[in-house]
């Protein structure tokens, strides 16, 4: 069983490795408004409706205790907007309302079908990245011609969790797909180091040299997936083969493990270059 601690926390952010860390023009506030607000309109569905947390949470396809979670007030985060929209049919209200921008909890009645739009927390959707959670796994095992068995740092990537939005930079504008991710551990330093943030655009392959972030499979959830983010050597039919830096091994992982591969965002791309 994969051993991984998630680690939610948004006080233990660094600067970009991509960005110089001093540069306050990428980030924004937290939205704790946003999320007490959620919170407590969750809770009020819950009572109206007479459903349980642990149903709602399974109607809306996420673990037994993700709604528990979600009502939390010392958990972090906020619902994807798919999940959002999910939550609201489930508690038989809108997203607007569970975002507290109505106050009327009622669904639109109509002999059309309505569906919420793609959701706003904090000014245009293309104007913010998603910083998705990361946490720290267990080590991967991969074949080693020299000592049998290599082990390399992999993390987990939670799909279905945003720590905190931040700017886009100009030259991914319209990358309606990138996201950001926090580096934990060493194995890729000096070129990337515990905390810091990178930003990924899936839209371009890798090339050779590119540094990526490879999806593996876990064969259950799709949203929770363990990644390694390494150094791209090659690619064939058969594998992927990457480089880490610490300690320095290159490696190879089977094509069918590989869910895919995006590339990290170099600082000349960023700033346009």
């Amino acid at each position: 069983m994969t051993a991984c601690i998630m680690d939610k926390s948004i006080t233990r952010q660094a600067g970009f490795s991509i960005i110089p860390p001093a540069a306050p023009v990428w980030e924004i506030p937290s939205m704790p408004d946003l999320k007490e607000i959620l919170r407590d309109r969750v809770k009020q569905r819950i009572d109206a409706t007479g459903k349980t947390a642990h149903a709602v949470s399974k109607e809306i396809g996420a673990n037994a205790g993700y709604v528990r979670d979600l009502m939390d007030p010392d958990k972090t985060g906020v619902p994807s907007a798919e999940r959002l929209n999910k939550l609201a049919a489930a508690l038989e209200t809108t997203t607007d309302w569970l975002m507290g921008k109505v106050d009327d909890p009622a669904q639109p009645l109509s002999e059309i079908s309505f569906r919420d739009a793609p959701l706003n927390w904090s000014g245009p959707p293309e104007s913010r990245i998603p910083v998705l959670g990361t946490a720290f796994c267990d080590d991967l095992a991969v074949p080693d011609d020299a000592n049998g068995e290599l082990r390399v740092e992999r993390l987990l990537l939670d799909f279905d969790h945003t720590v905190r939005l931040i700017e886009r930079p100009p030259a991914l504008w319209n990358a309606p797909d990138a996201y950001a991710i926090y580096f934990h551990g060493s194995s890729m330093e000096k070129r990337f180091y515990s905390g810091e943030i990178a930003v990924v655009d899936p839209r371009r392959p890798p090339s050779p040299g590119d540094f990526v972030v490879v999806q593996l499979s876990n064969g259950a959830n799709d949203h929770i997936i363990t990644v390694l983010v390494k150094q791209l050597i090659r690619t064939t039919s058969a594998y992927v083969e990457l480089l880490q830096f610490n300690p320095e091994a290159t490696f190879r992982i089977p094509r069918g493990q590989v869910i895919r591969m995006h590339r990290i965002c170099s600082t000349n791309e960023l700033l346009g270059g």
